[in-house]
């Protein structure tokens, strides 16, 4: 990280986060509810499966796009990031999102000290 505190880069890079989680919960939805479908009967419809796992999988993609954007606009190798996730699904999200939030709060320390010019809520 550069001493050039960027008052929009930290709220840039948590809006991509924001964006991600809400993405992961909106696929974690479709997972619960194709698992539930699943259970209750034998032969489930299988449109409604198939929309399901649509949605699972849309969901995904989207977590992984956000997450690369959150990461290229903390200045971190995007790449690398969503390899990581693909292969390590749970476990890189979670420290990515922790690394990046962690990113967030110091820009916005940083601008605060910085004369309070960054700071948009």
């Amino acid at each position: 990280m550069s001493n050039d505190v960027k008052p929009g880069r930290a709220a840039a890079i948590k809006s991509a986060l924001e964006s991600a989680f809400i993405a992961l919960l909106a696929s974690g939805v479709c997972l619960w509810f194709l698992i539930s479908e699943t259970q209750a009967s034998d032969d489930g419809d299988p449109a409604k499966l198939t929309m399901l796992a649509i949605g699972l999988s849309a969901g995904l993609c989207a977590h992984f796009v956000y997450m690369a954007i959150a990461a290229k606009r903390a200045e971190r190798n995007a790449t690398l990031w969503v390899i990581l996730m693909v292969v390590l699904m749970p476990f890189t999200s979670v420290v990515l999102g922790i690394l990046l939030f962690n990113q967030v709060q110091e820009l916005e320390q940083q601008a605060r000290e910085n004369g309070g010019a960054g700071s948009t809520a």
